[in-house]
């Protein structure tokens, strides 16, 4: 295992890079001292008496906050796949080479094998190594599991649980009993009125007809507010389920809504709206901005396919999508970067609570930054004042990773963006 570089030790200074905060400020310095952005300003000055001072030069690079990814397989995913669908745990270098500085676990179809500690425990593990973890207690399953004596509890008593995962309309856990889901909000708001947290439902919304309507049923009679409940993966193809037109609606009322990255025809999955359709169909709608989140479902499987068109087994979900999509709404999505940007930092950080501190540049918020090349590559990647990346190569790795050669995932480019998937050994 190799460790952070030490730069939360000693100040250091990022000149001349163009920030986009997310909102466009353009050039200014950074002073980072610890683990906080001590200062941001067009001309900043080493600060004396402090010893020696690591400079930075971003001159010809954007500087942008770390991204915020609201869910992550970090045990892996697939298991709905069977044996062979069953993905590894992500390792540390997966997420910081992406650009990913604060993430958020969950269990996917598997509660098992794979549980609750153990994904507390993974959180804890990839936090020690550098990155800000937080999980979702609860599964898909109805009644949820939980860690200590329940959901409530277990978002009161336990720091890194920010809220709590369910689901409706899928197939598996189709969740039908309106008690049981009433039941869950009320546990929420309740961990909500106690703890301080944003103690959100991150509900995985499924390809059934009903789409939402679960969900609308218990804001419309009054038993959850629109900020309490975010549906994820709302962008299903509008011609297998109403979800899509459900979701605009839900934002335009208050609500907010995650799009997943992963799941459209750029990955193989055609039961999918692409995210750069999806959010043209969300403007001339009339959604807000702020209603709208992007995250990756990463370390999930999906389907693999080959050079000649046809299926050739699974895939791993890399984080790195994430970036590839914000990259690809400015380039095709006529989208500015300071709003491609939000969807993926200051919208997550306010929707999980996490407003004072991450999501945006600004002084005494966690020193989370990324220096982005001119072709849109990640260079250099700091989380809590420590790079973890440097020229696009990883400075601190897992306890049981290997650095093997790092192979572009098929299907990932985006016009001259070369964009990293997993680590994968080739084989001699």
């Amino acid at each position: 295992m190799s460790e952070p570089t030490d730069d939360a030790a000693r100040p250091i200074l990022i000149r001349g890079g163009h920030l986009l905060a997310p909102e466009d400020v353009g050039e200014r310095d950074i002073l980072v001292f610890g683990d906080r952005i001590a200062a941001v300003d067009r001309r900043l000055s080493a600060p004396t008496g402090l010893g020696r001072v690591d400079v930075i030069d971003a001159r010809g690079m954007r500087v942008i906050p770390g991204l915020i990814d609201q869910h992550v397989h970090f045990l892996g995913g697939g298991d709905g796949d069977g044996p062979d669908g069953r993905v590894p745990e992500l390792h540390l270098s997966d997420l910081s080479t992406a650009g990913v500085t604060t993430a958020v676990g969950l269990l996917g179809v598997d509660i098992e094998m794979k549980t609750l500690p153990m994904l507390l425990r993974k959180a804890h593990e990839l936090d020690r190594q550098g990155l800000t973890t937080f999980i979702y207690t609860g599964a898909m399953r109805l009644p949820a599991p939980f860690i200590t004596s329940s959901i409530r509890s277990d978002i009161i008593l336990i720091e890194k649980v920010v809220g709590v995962k369910s689901a409706v309309a899928e197939r598996l856990y189709p969740n039908r009993y309106p008690a049981d889901f009433a039941q869950l909000a009320g546990e929420a708001l309740q961990a909500r009125a106690a703890s301080g947290k944003a103690a959100i439902m991150h509900v995985h919304v499924g390809r059934l007809a009903e789409g939402l309507r679960p969900i609308l049923d218990l804001v419309e009679c009054g038993v959850a507010p629109y900020g309490l409940i975010v549906p994820t993966h709302v962008n299903r193809d509008p011609g297998m389920t109403p979800l899509f037109e459900q979701g605009m609606a839900y934002a335009k009322n208050g609500g907010v809504i995650d799009l997943t990255c992963c799941l459209g025809p750029q990955d193989g999955i055609p039961s999918g709206l692409d995210i750069v359709a999806g959010l043209e169909r969300c403007r001339e709608a009339g959604v807000p901005l702020a209603n709208i989140t992007l995250s990756t479902d990463a370390n999930v499987a999906v389907p693999a396919w080959g050079q000649d068109g046809k299926p050739a087994g699974l895939r791993a979900v890399p984080p790195s999508i994430l970036w590839r999509d914000i990259v690809r709404l400015m380039r095709h999505g006529a989208m500015a970067p300071s709003d491609a940007l939000a969807l993926a930092t200051s919208n997550v950080a306010r929707v999980l609570g996490l407003s004072r501190r991450k999501g945006r540049v600004r002084p005494g918020f966690d020193a989370d930054l990324v220096l982005v090349d001119q072709d849109d590559r990640l260079d250099t990647v700091m989380a809590r004042g420590r790079r973890l990346v440097r020229a696009r190569r990883p400075l601190a790795t897992g306890p049981f990773e290997r650095q093997g050669e790092r192979l572009p995932v098929e299907g990932l480019a985006v016009e001259g963006l070369a964009v990293e998937g997993m680590a994968v050994e080739r084989s001699a």
